[in-house]
């Protein structure tokens, strides 16, 4: 099963997304104990998309790609922004970053998922969930 969904890179379609997600997770049968990680992985992804990688211009596309099959889920997002350097990423689990309040999503998108690949600069997350597996989300 496959499904895809393209929207404008403005915050008020998150909720496009999370409908569109909703409706994926339910035909793919996804076990409740995996829908939130599944849920907030894929908005996070989608916000920095929209946010960092098209920079808020309503012109640019986001592309949400997700396909079920062999007891797994594996969600794409991309953007058509020029990517970033994943090492320049801080950790936000450092002290120095413990307050921040921004820097956070893709520390949680690789804690919820069970493997993540940015390809193409960043601008390509590759996000894979198995069905086997139970998460939760952080504590």
């Amino acid at each position: 099963m496959k499904k895809r969904l393209s929207i404008p890179s403005h915050l008020t379609y998150l909720y496009d997304v999370e409908k569109f997600i909703h409706s994926f997770l339910q035909e793919a049968g996804l076990p409740g104990t995996q829908f939130g990680s599944v849920m907030l992985t894929v908005c996070e992804s989608v916000n920095n998309a929209i946010s960092h990688g098209n920079r808020h211009n309503i012109n640019k596309l986001v592309d949400i790609r997700a396909e079920y099959q062999d007891n797994m889920i594996c969600i794409e997002i991309e953007d058509e922004g020029n990517g970033f350097d994943l090492h320049d990423i801080p950790d936000p689990t450092d002290t120095k970053n413990i307050k921040n309040e921004r820097g956070r999503g893709i520390f949680i998108i690789r804690n919820l998922a069970d493997d993540v690949e940015f390809v193409n600069n960043g601008s390509l997350i590759k996000i894979k969930f198995k069905l086997s597996r139970e998460h939760q989300l952080l504590l």
